[in-house]
């Protein structure tokens, strides 16, 4: 029963005030004259001001959300554009760098003088390389180009390769002198010393034996062509690697050949043959005795 008249209590007072705000609002009309509209706008405004404020604060968020969402989306697109784009820059900049590569091995190759002016170069392109078993590989020149089996191989330094074994008409074969199928380079020391250098396989590290030595030879020393049947004098061939001296006549140590095999794209044949030999050797070397372990050339 209290509860019933509690609640017709407050009833009453709802309606009092609802009574009381209708007579003041009436009077404010008719004391400033602003018409019912405004006067309804201005109690509107005052009357949801407070729940406007409160939508604001709790859907604000939520929309600043959902862009955040949007633009992370986007964000992940762009940056999948952006490294596909990286992507093909780093392929043109490879592109660029093998070619400026390539143009200035051909500018080697342009200024690349034999020690003899006479004698003619075919600039080749390796297209074709060995492997572990077998050190040779293939060039895009041939006969038709000049090339011959027996014509010595430098690349664009001038540094010997090795020697051309099998022609055909578009290309050739050349095998290395760091190949143990490969005859010695006879070679000689910037003291006059000569000996045969050999390779050893797919190593870079080639055996060098000079047999009547009188001399040391040491680390780093330049070994260049002594002049042969098969390679015409002064071509750079190796340095020598270790320290050696002479034991009863003869000195064997180790070198390194100074062209890079494995990085090998242009390489120059020299069209050179065992019947220009008189032309192409500026110095007369004695022959030595060959080694049992090999020939020499």
């Amino acid at each position: 029963m209290r509860e019933q008249r509690t609640s017709d209590r407050a009833t009453s007072l709802l309606i009092i005030l609802v009574i009381v705000s209708f007579v003041a609002m009436t009077i404010d009309i008719r004391a400033e004259g602003e018409g019912v509209v405004g006067t309804f706008r201005q109690g509107a405004q005052t009357i949801f001001s407070p729940l406007q404020s409160a939508a604001t604060a709790v859907v604000d968020p939520a929309i600043d959300f959902v862009d955040a969402i949007a633009n992370l989306a986007g964000l992940r697109d762009e940056n999948a554009r952006l490294r596909a784009r990286i992507g093909e820059l780093e392929e043109r900049l490879d592109s660029v760098a093998g070619l400026e590569a390539e143009v200035a091995s051909l500018r080697r190759i342009l200024n690349l003088t034999p020690a003899n002016e006479s004698v003619g170069k075919v600039a080749a392109h390796v297209i074709a390389r060995g492997d572990t078993f077998d050190a040779s590989f293939r060039i895009d020149r041939g006969t038709s180009d000049g090339v011959l089996v027996g014509n010595p191989v430098v690349d664009d330094t001038g540094a010997l390769i090795g020697v051309v074994t099998e022609a055909t008409g578009e290309a050739a074969t050349i095998l290395p002198i760091i190949s143990a199928a490969a005859d010695g380079v006879r070679v000689k020391t910037p003291t006059g010393e000569v000996g045969i250098l050999r390779g050893r396989g797919s190593e870079r590290v080639m055996d060098f034996e000079v047999l009547d030595a009188t001399e040391a030879v040491f680390a780093d020393q330049l070994l260049v062509t002594a002049g042969s049947e098969r390679y015409p004098a002064g071509i750079s061939v190796g340095r020598v690697l270790e320290d050696g001296g002479p034991e009863a006549g003869r000195l064997q140590t180790t070198a390194v050949p100074l062209a890079e095999f494995g990085k090998l794209d242009f390489v120059v044949v020299l069209q050179w043959t065992f019947t220009t030999q008189l032309q192409t050797t500026t110095t007369t070397v004695p022959e030595t005795t060959t080694s049992t372990t090999g020939g020499e050339g």
